[in-house]
């Protein structure tokens, strides 16, 4: 003898089964995002890097400022291809700076100003980290 039980029109056992399914979707939504920060971590701490060099070699920054990761937005695009940087200099002047990988696997500045041809590379981002933070 099978007894169901019904609940707004759905059996108990459907309820529980959708209640599972639930809970491994978000489960697995959660270690998705620590996989993609494992996965960018290196590039990101590269163009880090790089910015770092900048803002010292153009004096926004002396030498013993530094731009930190956890003040700072970051946004990949295109599985790790670009990698852009938001955040504030002291002045409190907002700043974006934009990276794309090379062939090599090395990150430099892209100084193209015309951003249309890259455009529908950038929108949809891989990772986001620290945006809309403050």
């Amino acid at each position: 003898m099978d007894i169901h039980i019904r609940y707004g029109g759905m059996t108990m056992k459907k309820t529980i089964l959708l209640v599972l399914v639930m809970g491994l979707a978000l489960t697995s939504a959660c270690s998705n995002k620590k996989s993609n920060k494992e996965k960018y971590d290196e590039a990101i701490n590269q163009v880090i890097i790089w910015e770092n060099k900048n803002l010292q070699a153009n004096g926004t920054y002396k030498s013993n400022d530094i731009l930190e990761r956890k003040d700072t937005g970051i946004i990949v695009y295109k599985a790790g291809k670009f990698i852009q940087l938001l955040y504030k200099t002291p002045p409190n002047k907002d700043i974006e700076s934009l990276y794309e990988r090379g062939k090599d696997g090395i990150y430099k500045k892209y100084s193209n100003v015309n951003l249309k041809s890259i455009d529908k590379d950038l929108k949809e981002s891989s990772y986001t980290e620290n945006v809309g933070k403050k």
